[in-house]
């Protein structure tokens, strides 16, 4: 799922940030980023375009439900993550800091009564200490030790994706320690009553997830 392309200018005129396919966020990833990939879904993706080419891409999509409701325990539907951040080195673009483009996103781009609560992390073992994130407006949140895995192609690969936890070729390859980031446009603990307020419903959308529950999709009165 992904918006409609549009483009968005800000403040400095050879920042353009355009919505793409997410194949070309993870093209990037492919090319720029530590854990060499990208996940296959994304809410919204998009690129800073200079000269034509997209120079830095950003993947937005739920996270997994544990970790949606360990951030967002009264409304975990209403939490987005940035899970995929990138661009070229310095020296082959004219952005300085992908700060800016990041904050154009979480205050102009996002539907953020949709999306009350966004959520991030830093790899402390990819060198990230997420200077990015404060600079951004982020709040540091909890900080723990994870286990790395990658897949065969030797591409780090989370134990979750597309709905599912393991059932996949990985293999463990050590330990990291990430720092969550969050941002809240409402305050905490009042996520659920935010999206109420802005018209948002949940409603049964006629289908059935495997363990037989009803499966819902969120629309705006």
């Amino acid at each position: 799922m992904n918006n409609h392309a549009y483009p968005v200018f800000t403040h400095e005129p050879q920042m353009l940030i355009e919505a793409v396919p997410l194949e070309t966020v993870r093209d990037l990833c492919a090319r720029y980023h530590g854990y060499g990939g990208a996940g296959g879904v994304s809410v919204y993706s998009w690129a800073v375009v200079e000269d034509g080419k997209p120079i830095a891409g950003f993947c937005w999509q739920p996270p997994a439900p544990g970790a949606a409701a360990s951030v967002c325990r009264e409304q975990p539907a209403g939490v987005l993550a940035l899970s995929r951040m990138v661009a070229v080195e310095k020296t082959d673009r004219s952005l300085k800091h992908i700060s800016k483009p990041l904050r154009v996103q979480m205050r102009r781009m996002i539907d953020r009564t949709r999306w009350p609560v966004l959520v991030t992390f830093s790899d402390e073992g990819q060198g990230h200490l997420g200077h990015v994130y404060k600079c951004s407006g982020w709040e540091k949140t909890t900080r723990k030790r994870v286990p790395i895995f990658e897949n065969a192609e030797g591409r780090r690969t989370s134990r979750y994706s597309n709905g599912k936890t393991g059932g996949r070729d990985l293999t463990q390859v050590g330990w990291t320690w990430v720092q969550r980031w969050e941002h809240w446009v409402c305050a905490k603990g009042e996520a659920a009553e935010w999206m109420a307020r802005h018209g948002w419903r949940r409603i049964a959308n006629g289908r059935t997830y495997r363990s037989g529950a009803p499966a819902f999709r969120w629309e705006r009165s």
